[in-house]
């Protein structure tokens, strides 16, 4: 225990550090197990380098909790870290009291007994992890588990001033002591305080003066009152419990039902850039860049054209940088990087606020931009002269944009309720450039992304070994999600979490048992006539499903549970035929199915188009105006004991334009 102590004493920069950007260091060889210790003691043992820390704990009531039997991460702030902390904030705090619009920090002194307990409160539990996580277990982008503060910390790593690399938690703490493990949890070192903020998003967007402009339209359109909600509290099916599918055991509700947002926004330079340098200059050119608007619509309109502008920015999920597409995701038992063909462009599609698709890339394929995440993408510019400016759009890594600039270093992504990415160009929604470029592709989206209820509460992209059941599921209650409806009550939804092994899009993929009968909304795509698909596996267990869009029947009901090798289908490997399977694919399609795309495998090896129990079925050929559309499945299988899956991983809405364009190649086409 000296021995230890000794040297995380001898590491950690003192005193003069206070007031600067000294980076502190401890021996990372200085490692151990301390049996009968809990996160508690361990603190105590060393409170010449804790003791703030441990005085916060303890006036934000939770060091009792850290003495208590159970599962804990620590990220353990160095007293030199707390003080400087307090100092900084206190300090921001202070220079804004003379503008009539002060920046609330929750600190208002540098000393460490004038703060509040209720923000030692939050202090606490946001350094405070419900789950065990070691250093090698964090892999990927962000710690999966929430912290006690409801929020996802994120991983980065950098290098010291040896060239040496560092692990650092939301962009800004390095761990500079890892991996203590005690009888109830591990322990690290942090040089920094993880910010603590409790605001929401457009709060937090008008606390960073360099996204001015935006916060003004935000406040002006009224979409800042609309992105308050945090947690709905009338939820209340989260002491209930399920039967998992396969009679393991049993599955958890979800234990609560937060909402979520996401903001990407433009900084004032990039505004500048453009020509803009005040609210009004943004409002002149929204009148142009969204000629079918009413200038004289209420701001709060959707008419309005400003309103177009800052809703087509704006996301109904919490959805930060390194989650925003399906890239370098690594879970328990699965890896997105095994799953997707290595340079297979990663897409996500996502509905904005004032009810337009966003189209979010990484495009592997394309040398230029093969680890840039883009919005609207599109391979070979605008096709629109006046959009060239407009598309492929980059979101910045909120390591690289706070590198940038001295005035972005403070820059937090992560609100209470919600994430802010920052883009390099002005995003507008152009309807011709987007439904004749950007979107004219085949438009594929993960079943679990049509709930916004499913990304905001930890449950699409959870790892196995987090789900709470015996085989990675979790119960979605018919109430849960304001995309669906439900129109019986037999009806039983499971998310079942990533697995690599599986046949699946992006790992995962949604189940619903019993006498099901039940729609989802679709993503609202630019009106014209698009061929609807939906993507499985078939297996002996499934379901027979019948098929409604806009409550019209849609083709006769589908037996899930046949292979696509069934003469009704006739699936060939490609490699069996004498035309790489060109023929093969007409005839299937004449038959309503389609081969499984060439852009993801299963076991981490094999192209799930090689595989006969993996399909793309055709729902139906369908005109889709603007506005709401909807898609149900009803259960007909009359000898369904209610152990019957209708298993579904994804659907496609592709143009009939993208269909019917000669030039593309027959390998885009089978993407």
């Amino acid at each position: 225990m000296k021995a230890l102590k000794s040297k995380l004493l001898a590491a950690i920069c003192m005193g003069a550090m206070v007031l600067t950007g000294c980076r502190e260091q401890i021996d990372e060889g200085a490692r151990y197990t301390f049996t009968g210790h809990t996160v508690a003691s361990f603190l105590e043992s060393h409170d010449d380098i804790y003791s703030s820390y441990i005085e916060i704990l303890t006036r934000g009531g939770y060091f009792s909790l850290m003495k208590a039997y159970g599962e804990y991460t620590c990220f353990a702030p160095t007293n030199d870290a707390i003080t400087r902390y307090l100092f900084e904030q206190d300090s921001i705090y202070k220079s804004t009291l003379d503008t009539g619009d002060p920046i609330w920090t929750g600190v208002t002194s540098p000393e460490l007994s004038e703060l509040s307990d209720s923000m030692c409160r939050v202090i606490s539990r946001t350094h405070l992890l419900p789950d065990v996580y070691l250093t090698t277990d964090m892999e990927g982008d962000i710690i999966p588990t929430m912290n006690m503060n409801d929020r996802y910390l994120s991983l980065g790593y950098d290098v010291d001033e040896n060239n040496l690399n560092v692990l650092l938690i939301n962009g800004t703490a390095e761990i500079i002591a890892k991996d203590e493990e005690l009888e109830n949890g591990v322990v690290h070192t942090i040089a920094s305080v993880l910010n603590p903020s409790t605001n929401m998003v457009p709060t937090q967007i008008k606390e960073h003066e360099y996204f001015r402009i935006f916060s003004e339209a935000l406040e002006l359109t009224g979409y800042d009152e609309q992105m308050q909600l945090y947690k709905d509290e009338t939820y209340t099916d989260g002491d209930k419990q399920h039967l998992d599918i396969k009679l393991q055991g049993y599955c958890p509700y979800p234990a609560e039902r937060y909402y979520g947002f996401t903001a990407f926004v433009e900084p004032d330079k990039v505004f500048n850039d453009n020509g803009i340098f005040t609210l009004d200059d943004l409002i002149a050119k929204c009148a142009d860049w969204y000629p079918k608007s009413d200038p004289s619509a209420p701001y709060t309109s959707k008419e309005n054209p400003l309103n177009q502008f800052v809703g087509y920015h704006l996301l109904n999920k919490k959805v930060p940088y390194s989650r925003l597409v399906c890239y370098k995701i690594a879970l328990n038992n699965f890896d997105s990087e095994k799953n997707l063909v290595n340079f297979s462009d990663r897409n996500e599609f996502y509905e904005t606020m004032n009810n337009r698709l966003m189209k979010v890339s990484v495009p592997r394929s394309n040398p230029k931009y093969q680890t840039t995440y883009l919005i609207n993408y599109a391979r070979n510019g605008a096709n629109q002269p006046e959009m060239e400016n407009h598309v492929n759009i980059k979101i910045y890594d909120p390591i690289e944009f706070r590198a940038m600039d001295t005035l972005y270093s403070d820059f937090a992504q992560e609100a209470l309720n919600g994430s802010i990415n920052v883009i390099d160009k002005i995003l507008i929604y152009n309807e011709d450039e987007m439904a004749g470029n950007v979107l004219n592709c085949i438009i594929r989206f993960d079943a679990s992304t049509l709930c916004p209820e499913l990304t905001n509460n930890d449950i699409r992209w959870r790892s196995r070994d987090k789900a709470g059941s015996n085989a990675g599921e979790i119960y979605i209650p018919n109430n849960y999600c304001t995309n669906m409806k439900v129109y019986s009550e037999e009806t039983m939804h499971f998310y079942l979490c990533p697995y690599t092994n599986w046949h699946n899009y992006q790992g995962d993929e949604m189940m619903t048992l019993g006498a099901l009968d039940f729609a989802y909304k679709l993503p609202p795509v630019p009106a014209g006539t698009y061929e609807i698909r939906m993507g499985y596996q078939s297996e002996t267990v499934r379901h027979i499903i019948q098929f409604y869009v806009d409550g019209e029947v849609a083709g006769i009901p589908v037996d899930l549970r046949i292979a696509a090798s069934h003469p009704s289908i006739g699936w060939v490997r490609d490699s069996d035929t004498d035309d790489n399977g060109v023929a093969n694919d007409k005839e299937m399609k004449n038959r309503g199915y389609l081969k499984a795309p060439t852009t993801y495998k299963y076991n981490g090896s094999v192209i799930v188009r090689e595989e006969a129990s993996t399909i793309r079925k055709v729902i139906t050929t369908k005109y889709l105006s603007e506005g709401e559309h909807w898609i149900r499945f009803k259960s007909v299988f009359e000898g369904d004991d209610g152990k019957a899956q209708f298993m579904h991983d994804y659907f496609e809405i592709v143009p009939m334009t993208f269909l019917r364009n000669e030039e593309l190649s027959l390998e885009e086409k089978r993407k």
